[in-house]
């Protein structure tokens, strides 16, 4: 059985590296290819989870190809053409099934995968990756803020002329305990309206988990323009949470 070496000079990396130079910038050039190689490199990535060298970089990796996904489709360009092709020609490393080491040799087959993956991230590109998310989390915030802001304008014109006096989540749906007495006196006359959660739009946000979207709503119903009524508690509450707090309020038909 043929045996391989599993350590490599900086040299052999360097050069293993920029020898997809070429093909990496007629791909970042054509975004018909690239779009082709991001999804045969994603297909990758599910199965690399699961291969001990390269499960630990997954998140870099990722990182990398949403960072080039970005440049390619002119959202983010704050990093050099330069670094880009070093990232798109480590990716095609990745797929390329005989390089150092053949990647048909189960776990030592992609010791020089990490390693060349290591060798960019020890380059700069680790320092490049950290700017990109940063960026990217800037950008997730300032659409989530301006998303709850339209969220909250709708709750408004379902609210109308009343004053919210509960907000309940039960699954996908925000029911409004709606009351038509601004002061504060219990137990509450109310009609409850329903809304549905945009959780489709909110994983968009990257905002999934029942916690976080309690989290954005409960920022939705603060904002101005949202009435409450008189000394009502502005919270959102989960249905369990809400269980012993059904007989503050009389619900009446709508």
């Amino acid at each position: 059985m043929k045996k391989y070496r599993t350590n490599f000079s900086r040299e052999e990396l360097h050069a293993a590296l920029h020898a997809n130079d070429q093909e990496a910038i007629t791909i970042i050039e054509d975004t018909d290819r690239w779009t082709k190689f991001k999804e045969e490199l994603e297909t990758f990535l599910k199965k690399a989870e699961k291969i001990p060298v390269i499960g630990g970089m997954i998140d870099d990796i990722v990182c990398m190809l949403a960072l080039v996904d970005s440049y390619v489709n002119k959202k983010y360009r704050d990093i050099p053409m330069g670094t880009i092709v070093s990232i798109v020609a480590a990716l095609l490393y990745l797929l390329c099934p005989v390089d150092l080491i053949p990647d048909a040799i189960p776990v030592l087959g992609y010791v020089d995968d990490a390693a060349v993956i290591f060798l960019i991230l020890n380059l700069g590109v680790d320092r490049d990756l950290n700017r990109f998310r940063s960026w990217q989390e800037q950008n997730r915030k300032s659409a989530l803020t301006s998303f709850e802001q339209v969220l909250a304008e709708e709750l408004a014109e379902v609210i109308g002329e009343r004053y919210l006096a509960a907000v309940v989540v039960c699954d996908d749906t925000i029911k409004m305990l709606v009351t038509e007495d601004q002061e504060s006196r219990q137990p509450v006359e109310c009609i409850v309206e329903a809304v549905k959660v945009p959780v489709v739009a909110l994983s968009e946000y990257d905002v999934r988990e029942p916690g976080e979207i309690l989290e954005v709503l409960y920022e939705t119903v603060n904002l101005d323009g949202v009435p409450w009524m008189g000394e009502a508690e502005k919270r959102v509450y989960s249905e369990p949470d809400f269980d012993g707090k059904w007989d503050d309020f009389i619900i009446q038909e709508g």
